[in-house]
């Protein structure tokens, strides 16, 4: 009897035991292959033969570059890439996948593959393997099979009929284990899941997924095809689902608002969006990839009266439900979601619904963070995040070798992680404690992520002692455009001068405080302020050494930990702006013969930091 290493039966046996969450998840394995051959549109069918039955056959269909004779045929080869991906980042791994997936959810698998039009003539090149105890260890050749006789209605949702496509892939899972009760549950957990997943290519147009299930007894499809939208969990974009739609959420008008973890910056660009922050990871001072965080907490249109007079507790309402069900730390890799994991959380936290951070790494850092083969979880990363990060920092200072490289670059994401969720949980609990004043555009004053962190909130609170309510409190800048427009004086916002830019924007959003630059200050002042009717501008000196030296010049390297991110020069000006703004809301909540207190300190500061950064360059 020869002996193996890997008996066949055994390994295939193993197979079917690969841990995969459910089918949806095994499905989203063939839909990776598709989007890697350039798919546009994807179609999923789920075959039934009676009416709310359990599916007995699932098929995915895609218009992707399709595959050769030698390629279909290795395409059920364990380890093989059924498809050469063109994508600079693609989304398979090793190619186990489509074997994985198919055999964890099938003993019956077809691969059906064309590239010059053959569906036209209804037969196409075709590979089919049957998982039982009399199976053969080998390849099978491919051979002309015609489409199956569904094919042509399974697949309606898709623009291109399957007749019509030059090429493409069409995968047929057989004699499916009956996980689910209904074909209908699959459906709607398949279509959350794909567009929670494949959110990134179907809200960039970049990706169609259709959904139906087909009752092969009567001829018709039992559901209406669906198509998959993009359910973000950030919910910095809107999706059609009824929870957010009914109450308002459309648009612009989200259910979250972003979040930087920095005072000044709202984290939206010009054209009013949010674009995630980038952070690079380093390994023996080379850097080895990068990733994109992106933070978002709730809005305070949540809160607003119109929507309290229907519900008391926004986490009883259909969105807050629904971001019940989203809640958790979104981790992707190349665009593509592998985990919503929960467990950063603690579930039993009301607020902990209301914060969100996804990050979205490169495949460089597969190894960083620990991408498992069926691209379910990212297990390096995901083992931190119930854990202690104390506990993890001193077991790594006691390992002699120094630790993991690896762990040690993921123990400084999750800080990150965590930092930004305990942050957002404050702000949604300040929030609720009404420590909050909403705008006309919903955003929240108290918020460090916006650009009115210093805004005169007009409630008159007294955030600091002996305040006192500010006078200007009483109005607003549109009330008294030519006072706003003064207020800029000669400084200049973006290279243009603020007069011509900045009042329309503080007119239209309600601003209360703006920053601006200086550029042809003389005093040895770093920054003033000019207060008009419900406005306040801070003027920063540009040509104060201090303003130079602090955007360039953080922290040395030699000062700089080994495993230290570098900072940038946005890093500085967002510090700048921070400390400014805090030091104008001071001075304007102080009583008025405390104003001419916080005017001679300002003056005092900077002319001690001229001389001292005159010498310095000198």
């Amino acid at each position: 009897m020869e002996e193996t290493i890997f008996p066949a039966k055994l390994a295939l046996r193993a197979l079917r035991s690969t841990p995969y969450k459910n089918t949806a998840y095994a499905v989203a394995e063939l839909v990776d292959n598709s989007v890697d051959a350039e798919a546009k549109e994807i179609g999923v069918a789920l075959l039934v033969d009676k009416p709310n039955a359990s599916p007995h056959t699932i098929a995915v269909l895609d218009t992707g570059r399709g595959m050769s004779s030698e390629r279909l045929k290795h395409s059920i080869q364990y380890g093989f890439s059924g498809q050469d991906s063109v994508r600079e980042k693609p989304l398979g791994r090793f190619g186990v996948g489509l074997v994985a997936a198919s055999f964890s959810q099938c003993s019956d698998l077809t691969v059906m593959s064309w590239q010059n039009f053959e569906t036209g003539t209804g037969v196409v090149p075709a590979t089919r393997i049957v998982f039982d105890d009399g199976m053969e260890n080998a390849l099978p050749e491919p051979r002309p099979e015609p489409l199956p006789d569904w094919a042509d209605r399974a697949f309606v949702g898709m623009p291109t009929p399957i007749g019509k496509m030059q090429t493409g892939t069409l995968v047929v899972w057989r004699n499916v284990q009956q996980s689910w009760k209904r074909a209908s549950t699959l459906s709607g957990h398949l279509t959350d899941l794909c567009g929670r997943i494949y959110r990134n290519f179907v809200r960039d147009d970049r990706l169609l997924i259709s959904i139906g299930v087909i009752d092969l007894s009567n001829q018709e499809a039992a559901s209406r095809p669906r198509t998959v939208p993009a359910v973000d969990p950030t919910f910095l974009t809107n999706w059609p689902d009824k929870d957010l739609t009914d109450s308002g959420f459309v648009g612009d008008q989200t259910l979250f608002d972003p979040y930087t973890g920095v005072a000044g910056d709202s984290g939206r660009n010009q054209a009013g969006g949010y674009e995630p922050e980038y952070f690079e990871v380093r390994q023996e001072g080379k850097v080895v990839g990068g990733y994109l965080l992106t933070s978002s907490y709730r809005s305070p249109r949540v809160l607003s009266e119109d929507l309290k007079k229907k519900w008391d507790d926004p986490g009883d309402a259909p969105y807050g439900r629904l971001a019940g069900r989203l809640q958790g730390v979104s981790i992707l890799r190349s665009e593509r979601e592998l985990d919503l994991d929960p467990s950063w959380l603690r579930l039993s936290q009301t607020v902990d619904r209301w914060v969100s951070v996804s990050l979205d790494f490169d495949p460089d850092l597969d190894d960083v963070f620990g991408v498992s083969n069926n691209k379910q979880q990212a297990y390096r990363l995901a083992g931190i995040a119930s854990s202690s990060l104390r506990d993890i920092r001193e077991r790594i200072k006691d390992e002699e070798d120094g630790g993991d490289p690896n762990l040690l670059e993921c123990l400084k994401v999750a800080e990150k992680i965590k930092t930004r969720l305990n942050q957002m949980q404050k702000l949604v609990r300040a929030q609720r404690r009404g420590t909050r004043s909403p705008d006309d555009d919903g955003q929240d004053s108290v918020d460090p992520s916006n650009t009115r962190v210093a805004e005169l909130i007009a409630t008159g609170s007294k955030l600091s002692e002996g305040g006192a309510q500010i006078p200007q409190d009483d109005t607003a800048p549109g009330d008294h455009p030519a006072e706003t427009a003064a207020a800029y004086e000669e400084s200049t916002s973006g290279g243009e001068p603020a007069k011509n830019v900045r009042p329309p924007i503080v007119i239209e959003h309600g601003l209360k405080v703006d920053i601006v630059t200086a550029p042809h200050e003389t005093s040895s002042k770093i920054f003033h302020t000019k207060l008009s009717p419900g406005h306040m501008v801070v003027h920063l000196n540009e040509q104060h050494p201090l303003y130079s030296v602090l955007s360039h010049l953080l922290v040395s390297d030699e000062d700089r930990a080994p495993d230290e991110d570098e900072p940038t020069i946005q890093d500085a000006l967002r510090a700048i702006r921070s400390l400014l703004v805090s030091y104008a809301r001071a001075q304007a909540e102080a009583s008025h013969h405390r104003r001419n207190e916080f005017e001679r300190c300002a003056l005092a500061w900077g002319e001690v930091a001229e001389r001292v950064f005159k010498d310095i360059d000198e």
